[in-house]
Order: C-alpha cells, then sequence, then structure tokens
C-alpha cells in the first residue's frame, strides 16, 4: 500500500492530483508492482474502503502462492483490487478468487512461470453477476465492462506482486500470453438451453454465486458452417487444434457456446452430456501431427514404417475433461480455449453481512448502455 503521507497536503487541485497519480505509477512501475498498465494508487483510504466488501479481516491469510513465504492475505488482495480499478462490491469475488488461486489442485503456479504462457480463465456463476454487473452477453470477454475487466486484473496482480515473479526472471513465457491481463466473463445461464457449470458439474445450489479458475492457452473464435447442430458439433471438434488435447479431467479443453449454437443443440434433444460424448467419440489427433505420440500401450516415432492407423488416440479421453458453457450475446461465434492445465478449481462467493447496501451504495450503470438497443 502506499500510505496518506505520500499525498499532498492540497488535494482540491486537479493538476496537483494528477501528477502524484502520475508519479506513484511511476514508483510502482520502477519497482515491477504493475502489469506495465497505468493503476490506481493503492492508498490506505482507498484500501480500508476495499476491505467493507468482506468480513474478513485484512491480515486474514488465504494462502501461499508458489514456493515464497509471504502469503495472500486480504489486505493484500484488496490493495491489488484497488490498483487493478476495483470498487467493494468486487471483494466477495476476489477473496474467492484469491482461495483458487492458492488451492494446490489449481496448478496456479504452473501456468503462471511456464514457458507456454498460460492465461488465467476465470467463469462467473450465479446471482453476483446482476448484483455487480459481471457481463455474460454481448462482449462479455471483451472491453467496456468494469467488473470483468478489473477482477481478473486484480486477481493476476495479486499472483504477481505475492510472488514477485517477472518476465523473463520468474515468469519464463517464451512470448508472453495478452489474455494473462483478463480473461474473466460470466456464464449466460439465462440463454441456456443447460444447467449452469456450477450446478451441473460442481454440485452447487443454482442461486450460489461462484468463481472458476482454470489455465488455458489458446483462444480460438470460430463461427459453424451452417447454423444446424451437425455443423455445430463438428465446428467444436474442427477448432481444437492437436495441441489442444483433454485427459483426466485436470487437462481441460472449454467450449464456449453462444446462446444461439447452445440452442440450437438443446432443440435437438442434445443435453450437455451428449454433447461432451460426441466430441470425445469424434475427436481424434493424427499421429503424424506429433514428433513422438503413443499408440495404445507402445511410443510410436513419427513415419514409423509398422501400420499405424492414422486415427491414433483420441483427442479427448473422457467427458470430464471438455467444459461446456454459454456465454456471449447475439450472433453465431463461438470460442474453443484450452488446453488447460490448472485445475479446474472452483469456489463459493460468500457475501459479507452489509451486501445489500453496498450494492446499492457502489452499484454504477452506464448511461451508453440503452436496453432499447442494446443486443443481449
Amino acid at each position: 500500500m502506499i500510505a496518506k503521507e505520500h499525498w499532498r497536503d492540497n488535494m482540491s487541485d486537479p493538476n496537483k492530483i494528477g501528477k502524484e497519480v502520475i508519479e506513484l505509477n511511476e514508483r510502482l512501475y520502477r519497482e515491477g508492482a504493475t502489469d506495465g498498465l497505468p493503476v490506481v494508487p493503492p492508498t490506505d483510504e482507498l484500501v480500508a474502503e476495499m476491505l467493507r466488501g468482506t468480513d474478513l479481516p485484512g491480515d486474514h491469510v488465504l494462502g501461499h502462492l508458489g514456493n515464497r513465504e509471504d502469503p495472500l492475505t486480504v489486505e493484500r488482495l484488496a490493495a491489488n483490487g484497488v490498483m487493478a480499478g476495483c470498487r467493494p462490491i468486487h471483494m466477495p469475488v476476489l477473496v474467492a478468487g484469491g482461495k483458487a488461486l492458492v488451492d494446490p489442485a489449481s496448478n496456479s503456479m504452473s501456468f503462471s512461470v511456464s514457458t507456454t504462457g498460460w492465461a488465467y480463465l476465470w467463469m462467473i456463476n450465479g446471482p453476483i453477476r446482476d448484483d455487480i454487473d459481471i457481463q455474460s452477453k454481448s462482449g462479455a470477454f471483451g472491453p467496456g465492462f468494469r467488473a470483468n475487466r478489473t477482477i481478473g486484473r486484480a486477481l493476476g496482480l495479486a499472483y504477481r506482486n505475492t510472488t514477485r515473479i517477472y518476465p523473463g526472471e520468474k515468469d519464463m513465457a517464451t512470448l508472453g500470453n495478452p489474455f494473462k491481463y483478463s480473461l474473466l466473463a460470466g456464464e449466460n445461464e439465462e440463454q441456456s438451453p443447460w444447467e449452469p457449470y456450477h450446478v451441473s458439474e460442481e454440485d452447487y445450489d443454482a442461486e450460489e454465486s461462484t468463481i472458476t479458475l482454470a489455465g488455458p492457452s489458446c483462444y480460438i473464435s470460430w463461427t459453424p458452417y451452417r447454423n444446424e447442430p451437425e455443423y455445430i458439433l463438428e465446428g467444436m471438434i474442427d477448432h481444437m487444434d492437436p495441441y489442444m488435447t483433454g485427459s483426466g479431467g485436470h487437462k481441460t479443453v472449454w467450449q464456449l457456446l453462444c446462446p444461439y449454437s447452445a440452442e440450437q443443440l438443446g432443440n435437438a434433444g442434445l443435453s450437455k452430456q451428449n454433447v461432451k460424448e460426441f466430441v470425445r467419440d469424434n475427436s481424434y489427433v493424427d499421429a503424424s501431427k506429433y514428433a513422438r505420440g503413443k499408440y495404445q500401450d507402445r511410443e510410436v516415432e513419427r513415419n514409423d514404417p509398422r501400420d499405424i492407423p492414422s486415427r491414433q488416440l483420441p483427442q479427448i479421453s473422457d467427458t470430464e475433461s471438455l467444459k461446456v458453457l454459454t456465454v456471449g450475446g447475439a450472433g453465431t461465434v463461438n470460442a474453443t480455449v484450452g488446453p488447460s492445465i490448472g485445475g479446474p478449481v472452483t469456489k463459493r462467493i460468500e457475501l459479507p453481512e452489509n451486501w445489500d447496501d453496498l450494492v446499492e451504495e457502489y452499484t454504477v450503470t452506464p448511461d451508453w448502455i440503452k436496453s432499447s438497443q442494446f443486443f443481449e
């Protein structure tokens, strides 16, 4: 945090405020405490305000990240939330996301430092989406929605600043990944023909709110050749390149379907499990796509003279390794995201006692959203 003594006495002059913010951003950037973008200076007052969004004390330890002794505390999470532009009503999601990061099952250490450059994928379910304006419809993964962009960014900053990983030093991503800034959206539960992810996959109740963490490396958007169930299913398979394999429920591929595509599959009588089984049974990796592969119980080399079927092995070994969610708004564009080597880990979002008052105090409805014109 930056203590209040770093601010000038006269804060009524906007020119002085702007200069102070720039100077503090320069300092934080030099110290490696930013993600390269400007931040909101985490003053004592702003961090204390953020802590209104949780009933946990600031010194409460959520857990440890990586192999550093410094723990991820609620106060540290709040400070990074301020820096990312979050407000107190985002704090319950940050706390649940922090719990997901420190959970060893998330594998967050591996996908935070690997040369592959994995991202943090965050999916939000439940009533919290409406409470804090988590966008799950048009443009959910794009710019324009504060909660979607700042919460994901804050959790990434919290990991970076707690573990003190820097590009080329501990974060060894060869190219880096732009989605590491923020890849967060809500599931469009209202326009899905199936039960939401946290109910069908994680056994939560529909009225509970959750955050799910995965660690994918690739995001591919695509449109089916024709807007019919057969072509939507084929599109899901065609846009999983050979690198996107899923196995054991821990290496996963995420199929994020727009409402129209999901509706077409639902109207055809296909359950979410039916969709998963079709992809599992019909997605195969050709042996020639790999320098080394495996065929049954033996390894094979490229151009092995022995007779090897072209459909060498299933790309998705089991339905637990394929995740299907409804996301987005009007249109026919879908996304295939993966493979993920992290989690997935889902945590319940717990609300403070003063939640209703906080929502009323901090909710901001953007003027640019005109309900009569906005495509949901």
